[in-house]
């Protein structure tokens, strides 16, 4: 494969020589508008251009690794993605969070893989934070805090600039560790950074930060405390910590823990032909998290971040209007209609299928059972007789059916008018 590297500026450099030294299987061409590299690349063996359209043209590409500054990251993608061409770009993923919906969405519609090099939940120690956690090593997650202390040498960054350039790593963390979105985020800003969060399932979460600060420095990643019902988990100078009631344990050594680069997931997800760890449109989130903070800062009030959550509009289907198909059910009696309102595919959770039935007089759903499914029925009209694990019950409207895992049931209409019912299983989680 070729890799055409755009952006040579100090992370640019740092990711030729990570990409020269660590994947040597790979061709690449490099992209800059900086003339004067082009003596350093040559010498290298490496096809140098100032433009990037050129380059894409001339070197045929598969993919392009954007490093650009955040200011062109958006163009760059767009150039890519007029050639149809996969895209691993450095955070964020780009300069505003309206145009990063607006790049996201177009890779979405025209199904270009787009990832972002987020590095900081690549780093083993989180790693085996992450597998704690999901191990139920504290329980049911109650809380987490980070706290990021720095004092910044090299660049001078505009106010609030840090939200995209750095935070945006500990958001991603966040998200990472607790698997979970924020619903609600007040944040305040004076001499240093605070942000008080609400996650899902009603976990707490808050980050301090300062990159003027004095002292003893965190690492990049933070000192992170996760509490759980059953106990914490600290991580602090490299070192993870596990106290429960049963004492405490201690990790300092991460050489057992899978931690593959951004890069080397990105190419992984390529040839597997599914979405990256960090794929563009659930990064998204973490820029969304960003542009929140700003609003929680301009307006001094708690905002809702749910709209970020990417579950698009709500899926309303309407079963009087849906049209119906008559089959015989389960080997019943004659030829009930009925409509799949919603599949599998539809659920992110257990369910199965919504079905709506009508059971015209006489017919029937035939004795059956779901092995290790439950199957609820509503009924919203008429009245028939329902047999359960062999024995028969008088069932009208408002009844709610469970029939639970590896029970028998079926439905007679044994009356003069239809049976109306909605009809949904639900699997094993």
């Amino acid at each position: 494969m070729k890799a055409l590297l755009v952006g040579m500026g100090e992370a640019g450099s740092g990711w030729y020589r990570r990409v020269r030294s660590m994947h040597s299987e790979l061709e690449l061409a490099v992209s800059d508008p900086d003339e004067s590299r082009r003596e350093r690349l040559l010498a290298d063996g490496v096809p140098f251009y100032t433009d990037a359209k050129e380059a894409i043209e001339r070197e045929k590409p598969d993919f392009v690794i954007n490093v650009t500054p955040r200011r062109v990251h958006t163009a760059i993608n767009h150039l890519a993605f007029d050639y149809k061409l996969p895209v691993l770009c450095e955070k964020p993923i780009a300069e505003n969070y309206e145009k990063a919906l607006e790049i996201v969405k177009r890779a979405e519609e025209e199904r270009i893989p787009f990832m972002i090099a987020e590095n900081y939940r690549t780093f083993a120690p989180l790693r085996k934070l992450k597998q704690l956690i999901e191990a139920g090593a504290v329980g049911e997650l109650q809380s987490l805090e980070c706290e990021f202390f720095r004092k910044r040498q090299k660049v001078a960054l505009e106010p609030n600039d840090e939200l995209e350039e750095v935070i945006i790593h500990h958001f991603d963390l966040l998200r990472h560790l607790s698997g979970r979105e924020v619903g609600k985020l007040f944040a305040v800003k004076r001499h240093v950074f605070h942000i008080v969060m609400d996650l899902q399932a009603g976990i707490q979460a808050s980050f301090r930060c300062s990159l003027h600060s004095a002292g003893r420095e965190t690492q990049w990643p933070g000192d992170w405390r996760i509490e759980g019902a059953k106990g914490s988990l600290t991580f602090k100078d490299g070192e993870i910590e596990l106290t429960t009631p049963e004492g405490m344990q201690r990790w300092t050594e991460f050489g057992d823990v899978p931690a593959p680069t951004a890069l080397q997931e990105f190419l992984a997800a390529l040839a597997e032909n599914r979405r990256g760890e960090t794929d563009a449109k659930e990064y998204l989130k973490n820029q969304a998290l960003a542009h929140y903070t700003r609003l929680s800062l301009q307006q001094g009030r708690q905002v809702d971040t749910s709209a970020s959550w990417g579950y698009g509009p709500a899926d309303i289907r309407n079963f009087l209007r849906a049209e119906r198909k008559p089959s015989q059910s389960h080997g019943g009696i004659g030829m009930v209609e009925g409509v799949r309102l919603f599949g599998q595919g539809d659920f992110e959770t257990p369910l199965k299928f919504l079905y709506y039935s009508v059971l015209p007089p006489g017919t029937s759903i035939g004795y059956h059972g779901h092995r290790e499914d439950e199957e609820i029925y509503i009924l919203l009209e008429g009245a028939g007789l329902m047999t359960i694990n062999g024995v028969e019950t008088r069932v009208g409207p408002g009844d709610i059916v469970v029939n639970k895992p590896w029970w028998k049931h079926g439905l007679l209409n044994d009356g003069s008018e239809p049976i109306r019912a909605i009809v949904f299983e639900v699997g094993k989680a």
